[in-house]
Parts: structure tokens; C-alpha cells; sequence
């Protein structure tokens, strides 16, 4: 009867996953070949910042949001996800003199789940 029990839990568990995972956050200043370019975590004005993030353990078609965050604005960019092992998508804020600061680039997931967030500043 364990036996059986601990079968039955095993072919279950891909159908209860736990969700996405992010593996990584890299931000610079472009995106080539699915890999950042100038990876940095400070920026100028007038530069395009383009953050990249690794998701993992999808199981079936859905989105993410690159949340990007201003004190108090924020920025929100729809990403389609599709079901890989390991799926790398990117956004990018073009930055401009009233956006110096401390940002935060939040990934939640289609319900808005905060999965994983990186931090960079703008001088």
C-alpha cells in the first residue's frame, strides 16, 4: 500500500508544481544572442537599461511582468513565458534625466506574485 501511495504521489507531482522559479536577473546596456551586454548595476541618464531574466520550471504557457520601480511609479512590461526547462526573456527602460535614483526591477508572476527583484541605480 506504500508502495502505491508513494507511486501515485510521484506521477502527481508534475500536475501540483509549485510554479516558476527565476533563476537570474542581469541588467546592461543591450541584449545579444539571449545574453546581456555591459552587464552593470549603475547607469546615466539617457541610457537604455535592459534587464534579462532566467525562468525556469514552466509547465505550460503563461506571462511574467518585468516590474520596474521609481520611488513611487512604476513601469510594468507583459512577458510571455513558454513551457522550457529554462526560458531567458528581456525589457528595457529608456532613461531619462528625471529618472535618477535607486530602481528596482521586480518579476512576478501572472498572479502577482513577487518571484524575484534586482537593484541598480541611475546617476
Amino acid at each position: 500500500m506504500k508502495r502505491l501511495s508513494f507511486v501515485i504521489a510521484f506521477l502527481l507531482f508534475p500536475i501540483f508544481s509549485f510554479g516558476i522559479t527565476v533563476e537570474g536577473i542581469q541588467c546592461g546596456l543591450g541584449v545579444k544572442n539571449r545574453t546581456i551586454v555591459k552587464p552593470s548595476d549603475s547607469f546615466k541618464v539617457g541610457d537604455r537599461v535592459w534587464c534579462l531574466s532566467v525562468i525556469k520550471d514552466i509547465k505550460k504557457p503563461t506571462f511574467i511582468v518585468h516590474r520596474w520601480v521609481l520611488d513611487d511609479r512604476h513601469f510594468d512590461v507583459k512577458l510571455m513565458v513558454k513551457p522550457y526547462k529554462r526560458f531567458r526573456t528581456w525589457s528595457y527602460k529608456t532613461i531619462y534625466p528625471s529618472m535618477k535614483g535607486v530602481w528596482k526591477l521586480e518579476i512576478l508572476d501572472s498572479k502577482g506574485k513577487l518571484l524575484r527583484e534586482k537593484i541598480f541605480t541611475v546617476k
